[in-house]
Parts: structure tokens; sequence; C-alpha cells
């Protein structure tokens, strides 16, 4: 449970959604526990359709083949982002 713990807490930190959580308390239209209770469940009602999504793959395709499809659309993606690095330079 740890590794999956520190992975997805890893994975959020300053991603987008921290960014609105951040906007939403400092815009002041809401309270911090209307704003922790509302991106709290909006985290745990998206990762409940993220676990359901690949407990679904998951019985369709290996896990070994999701592991190595993930990699592969990584490294693409990485890849990409890199070329159009030295394209902008």
């Amino acid at each position: 449970m740890a590794p999956i713990f520190s992975s997805v807490f890893m994975a959020e930190l300053g991603d987008k959604t921290q960014v609105a959580t951040v906007l939403f308390i400092a815009g002041g239209t809401a309270t911090a526990l209307e704003v922790f209770l509302a991106s709290s469940l909006a985290l745990v009602a998206s990762t409940l359709l993220a676990v359901l999504f690949g407990a679904a793959v998951g019985r369709l395709i290996s896990p070994r083949l999701l592991k190595v499809a993930a990699g592969l659309v990584f490294m693409i993606i990485g890849a990409y982002f890199i070329c159009q690095g030295f394209k902008t330079v």
C-alpha cells in the first residue's frame, strides 16, 4: 500500500489539480473546508473511475503488456517533447 500512496502522492504534487485548488481558495469564493472537501471528493471520484477502468482493462489485457505499452507511450511522449525543445533552441 505504501508504494501506491507514495506514487500517487508524488504524481499529484504540483499538478494542475493543485493549482486549481490554490486558485479556488485564493479567490475567496469558498471556505478552506469547502475547497478541501470538494477537491478531495473529486480526487476520490476520479481515482474510483481509474480503478474501475484499470480493473476492466486488466481482465482483457495482461498487466505485463500494459506496463510495456505504458512505458513505450511515455517514451514516445518524452521523445516528442525533447524534439520540440530542440526546435525552439
